[in-house]
């Protein structure tokens, strides 16, 4: 019988399924990482696009370097990455005694000390590194058009150049991770924070729900990510900054570098990010197989989400999903419990009313655990994983026997062991 592999935390399930089941493995098209990732890098860093080469810009011998990473919930390599623009700094006369790394954690919460010094590599044992505190001292920068009051870290004040590094994935509400985001939410307020992700909600219409143009892989008319830019605009408004962007691949190798203007760089990456993990399909499925991607992507509910809003993309209305994710963190937020237990259009009022960042998580998993049978396999108290909607099931057999007559009479199962970066498409989203 046929045993599909799923992530699960730092090792792997196996979903034992009956012979004679049509299935389809969707995964990113192969593609190699740079053999040499030092080399791309100093390509990406000479030939910016709308910026003079980082070279030039070390020329005027900046005394004050601050480098922005994404936090632990993100793929994006810092561990390695860093100590390689350390270097370069280095070669271009720039102690490290005169940089500094500061983590990008937006609202999430730090894990553990020796979680994060992991996840941020050897730069602990060279620079200083820094956690962004959503509660702590902010700087002003003004209101964006959207009326967005742009509130971020005032440690940007004490630096002379600002290089923001991030990884570009697909997001299901900015369009795009990486680039712009690394500001807002990275470095915001919980204020700034609440009123960027408000306008995922859409609520001008007679029943809100989620706007129009707010889902994975959409830029232009995304009423967020165009907020996320105006704020990122105006914190850089006068300040030198180069921004490094790259893509990693299925492999977790790095498979694209762009730097220089933030936009500019981050639009370069978002295009490879596309035509890399975009997956083409033929029809929708009867049952979806799928995981959150293993760790750190299914390290809370927050972060598992993602990878199932890409993979009911697969999956026709009414269909079944088979979903695993550890939630070795648990909920991620405390609003995930909060929000659990209210119905649909309580939730719907709740966030109408005021807005909560990750009650619109909930939103969103209700919405889909009222259009799709899901099946969960994960670390979470049942009662919580009931009340979001989802059947949980003990381990990965159980779930498969839980849908046994669904595989059964399927015309076709797709299985993506990487729903985190597996973006199907061909089909209108839900």
């Amino acid at each position: 019988m046929p045993a599909l592999n799923l992530p699960y935390e730092k090792f792997s399930l196996e979903a034992v399924i009956p012979d004679g089941i049509r299935v389809e493995t969707l995964m990113p098209a192969t593609s190699r990482g740079f053999d040499d990732p030092g080399r791309a890098l100093c390509e990406a860093l000479d030939s910016p696009v709308g910026s003079p080469p980082l070279g030039s810009i070390l020329q005027d011998k900046p005394e004050r370097v601050l480098i922005i990473v994404p936090d632990h919930t993100r793929v994006c390599g810092r561990e390695r990455l860093v100590p390689m623009l350390l270097d370069l700094l280095n070669r271009g006369g720039i102690p490290d005694d005169r940089i500094r790394v500061i983590v990008a954690s937006g609202s999430h919460v730090h894990p553990p000390e020796d979680r994060f010094r992991e996840s941020v590599g050897k730069a602990v044992d060279r620079i200083e590194v820094i956690k962004h505190d959503p509660e702590g001292p902010m700087t002003d920068h003004g209101t964006t058009s959207r009326g967005t009051p742009v509130r971020v870290n005032a440690i940007l004040d004490e630096a002379d150049l600002i290089i923001p590094s991030t990884a570009v994935v697909h997001h299901y509400f900015a369009g795009f991770g990486g680039g712009r985001k690394i500001f807002v939410p990275g470095l915001a307020s919980l204020d700034t924070i609440a009123a960027n992700h408000a306008l995922t909600f859409d609520t001008s219409g007679k029943v809100p729900g989620r706007h129009a143009l707010v889902f994975s892989g959409s830029l232009d008319g995304n009423p967020v990510h165009e907020d996320m830019l105006e704020a990122a605009q105006l914190v850089l408004k006068d300040k030198r900054h180069f921004a490094l962007v790259s893509v990693i691949l299925p492999d977790r190798q790095f498979g694209f570098f762009s730097a220089g203007n933030l936009d500019s760089s981050h639009r370069r990456a978002c295009e490879f990010a596309d035509a890399s993990n975009g997956v083409d399909i033929d029809g929708l499925a009867d049952v979806v197989i799928a995981s959150a991607g293993g760790a750190p992507k299914d390290g809370n509910i927050v972060q598992s989400h993602k990878g199932m809003d890409n993979a009911v993309r697969a999956l026709k209305p009414g269909g079944t999903l088979l979903y695993v994710m550890s939630c070795f963190d648990g909920p991620g937020h405390q609003a995930i419990t909060d929000f659990a237990t209210l119905d649909l259009d309580a939730v719907r009022q709740r966030l109408r009313e005021n807005y909560i960042v990750y009650g619109q998580t909930v939103y969103a998993i209700k919405e889909k655990s009222r259009t799709f049978r899901i099946v969960l396999v994960s670390g979470l108290e049942n009662d919580l994983v009931r009340s979001l909607g989802f059947e949980p099931a003990s381990d990965i057999q159980k779930a498969v026997s839980m849908i046994d007559s669904e595989l059964t009479s399927a015309g076709l199962v797709y299985h993506l062991p990487r729903a985190d970066i597996t973006v199907p498409r061909g089909f209108p989203t839900h």
